[in-house]
């Protein structure tokens, strides 16, 4: 009797542990709830830092090519006035395909500018003639307005300068003519410089002001 107990009590402990489990499996819930996780949100790359704004640099302006400055430079300082009279040039234009050769000018230095069938078109030199006035600006300038019919300011070159021009022999062009042909000349005074230039040209009026407007100082060095 004792042992049909004891068989009865075995049999019934693991059918007791399955209705237990069956019990735990039905009570759980069939869609358990997920764990909520901190949601993620989007955000834009910070953007790249910028480079400060600099104030844009002015570069200086280029010199403008000189016609025949070799050959200018060259005859000034063989000059006995080329401490006194600084070397000048035309910017390169319309006339730098022209023969430049040097021209005789006592005391100073000068270069003349050839075209086919026309010598000593025009040219430039910086003449040794000494000026008593020359401490005076403006008793230089009140003479050259006397003595030639037109007046320019030259305002590329160092002030003051100022030139005076016409036809040979200070003229005045004839009504109607610009010249061409006949002998334009011009003198002029450069601030710093203590002599008078002259520039010529036998191509006009409007020649001779497009080189005087073009004039520069040649550099030296």
């Amino acid at each position: 009797m004792a042992g049909m107990i004891l068989r009865i009590a075995v049999f019934a402990v693991p059918a007791l542990l399955l209705a237990a489990c069956d019990a735990v499996e039905n009570s759980a819930p069939a869609n358990p709830a997920p764990t909520s996780q901190p949601t993620a949100i989007a955000t834009d790359p910070a953007p790249p830092a910028q480079p400060a704004l600099r104030s844009p640099v002015a570069l200086p302006s280029p010199r403008p090519p000189l016609a025949a400055n070799r050959l200018v430079l060259a005859q000034w300082r063989k000059a006995e006035n080329r401490r006194r009279c600084a070397p000048l040039g035309f910017t390169q234009g319309a006339f730098a395909e022209d023969t430049a050769r040097p021209a005789n000018f006592s005391g100073g230095w000068a270069v003349a500018f050839d075209r086919p069938g026309l010598r000593s078109a025009y040219g430039l030199a910086g003449t040794g003639l000494i000026d008593a006035d020359d401490a005076a600006p403006r008793k230089q300038r009140e003479r050259i307005e006397r003595q030639w019919p037109y007046v320019t300011t030259l305002s590329a070159l160092p002030q003051p300068a100022y030139a005076g021009y016409g036809l040979e022999g200070a003229q005045p062009y004839p009504a109607g003519s610009d010249g061409a042909g006949l002998q334009s000349g011009a003198y002029l005074r450069v601030g710093g410089q203590a002599c008078l230039y002259n520039i010529w040209s036998r191509l006009g009026r409007a020649h001779l002001e497009v080189l005087l407007d073009g004039l520069r100082i040649v550099p030296a060095r």
